[in-house]
């Protein structure tokens, strides 16, 4: 099972956080016509981070909840279990 990488402004590369900064790009260059300014960009970081963090604690600690592959008005009992560890680094 692979474990998925949330980030931290220490450890950025390949987590969901540089994923959400890479989506803020693309969208600030469609939006505005220009790349998002350096400015501020450990702050962004340091937000995305703690952002994908919380998405997958919060995933994690209700796994269980987390049904996947059926309509929400389905009787059958067939589940699909989500299963997953969280990378940090605190």
């Amino acid at each position: 099972m692979a474990a998925l990488k949330a980030g931290s402004i220490n450890d950025f590369a390949n987590s969901m956080a540089a994923t959400m900064e890479a989506a803020m790009q693309e969208e600030w260059r469609i939006a505005y016509g220009h790349s998002l300014p350096g400015v501020g960009d450990r702050d962004r970081k340091v937000l995305f981070a703690a952002i994908a963090k919380g998405v997958l604690r919060y995933l994690y600690e209700h796994r269980d909840d987390v049904i996947t592959g059926l309509a929400a008005h389905t009787t059958s009992s067939h589940r699909h279990d989500m299963a997953f560890d969280v990378q940090e680094h605190l």
